[in-house]
């Protein structure tokens, strides 16, 4: 019994190690740049996957900070591919969410 039970756990973790390579995530671009009033970085991920997002100093008031605007993309677990465009600035942070296209 004890040696049935040692190869079933064998097998389970040979599948989770199959199941982990097969779900395995690589960056396949990547640019980033800072610069002294800001910063630009973008990826794109063998998953389709993807972000783009550029951020300049603002001055609001007395006050300096940091304005983002961007956008990103991803496939859901539902089959569907979202993208959201972004604006963060002194209004707060500002989505528009679209579904790009759908599998079902």
């Amino acid at each position: 019994m004890e040696k049935l039970f040692v190869v079933c756990v064998l097998v389970v973790v040979a599948a989770a190690q199959d199941q982990a390579q097969e779900n395995k995530v690589e960056i396949i671009t990547e640019r980033s740049f800072v610069r002294t009033d800001g910063y630009d970085f973008e990826f794109k991920t063998s998953d389709g996957t993807s972000r783009k997002e550029q951020a300049d100093l603002i001055t609001v008031g007395d006050h300096q900070g940091i304005g983002v605007r961007g956008s990103y993309s991803y496939t859901a677990p539902d089959g569907q591919q979202y993208e959201v465009t972004f604006v963060a600035n002194e209004k707060g942070f500002q989505p528009q969410i679209k579904i790009v296209n759908s599998s079902q």
